[in-house]
């Protein structure tokens, strides 16, 4: 560019690689389509050539205004610079209190930084959550065995880590489910054993055991139910508010 516009009509990411808005309140704002990596280099290389001479000298920090010798294009600032030095530096020393402006270069600084911080966040692996188990378990709601076809799912998903509370917790809702499920299976046979014999005396036995296996295999679903409910309350009050 051979100027600097007061005022930019038009950018968007179709004609901009990165765009850098800075108001005079509030946060700034960064929209890109470069890699995270890439555009943190690019702010960092705006960043260390804000602290270069042209534009960091002490008229151009007191004055918020490009310097006429440092800022000026390379013919013309060797022809000012010893002429204009002396002048330069009396009026330099005349306003050497005023106040420095914000330093832009520590503001992309601190942008590259954070975008920084947002790659290596998102590069980070996501962990096994019990809400994942329990999604998964409701999207093989249809398949001919739920829990075999999540368990499945759960076991090839190998970008997620598992500490051990959670691949405990992750157990606990998988073994509950088939617990209810075989707890449903054997109610079928039971059902369906009284509709094709009847109660009598010779099947009563059998019709008692059937009772007797679902009741127990209820308990234990709603005894590893009643643990992971237990184990997400103290997580839950363990979490930071």
């Amino acid at each position: 560019m051979t100027r600097i516009p007061d005022a930019v009509a038009v950018a968007s990411l179709e004609t901009h690689r990165l765009i850098v808005a800075v108001p005079n309140e509030g946060p700034a704002e960064i929209s890109c389509n470069l890699p995270r990596p890439v555009a943190a280099s690019v702010l960092r290389q705006l960043a260390d050539g804000l602290d270069s001479p042209a534009g960091r000298c002490e008229t151009a920090l007191a004055t918020g205004h490009p310097c006429p010798v440092h800022d000026a294009p390379a013919s013309l600032s060797e022809a000012m610079l010893a002429a204009g030095a002396g002048a330069a530096e009396a009026f330099a020393r005349g306003i050497r209190q005023a106040q420095r402006p914000a330093g832009l270069d520590a503001l992309l600084d601190h942008l590259a930084a954070a975008m920084a911080d947002e790659q290596q966040a998102a590069e980070e692996p996501p962990a096994l959550t019990v809400e994942d188990v329990r999604d998964a378990l409701a999207f093989n709601a249809g398949d001919r065995d739920q829990v075999l076809a999540t368990l499945r799912d759960v076991l090839l998903d190998t970008t997620a880590t598992r500490t051990p509370e959670q691949a405990l917790a992750a157990a606990r809702i998988l073994l509950t489910a088939h617990a209810r499920q075989l707890a449903a299976l054997v109610e079928a046979h039971h059902t369906a054993t009284r509709a094709r014999w009847g109660l009598s005396r010779s099947t009563r036995g059998l019709l008692t055991g059937y009772e007797g296996a679902r009741k127990i295999v209820t308990a234990y679903a709603d005894g590893l139910a009643d643990e992971q409910a237990l184990a997400e309350g103290a997580a839950n009050e363990q979490a930071p508010a």
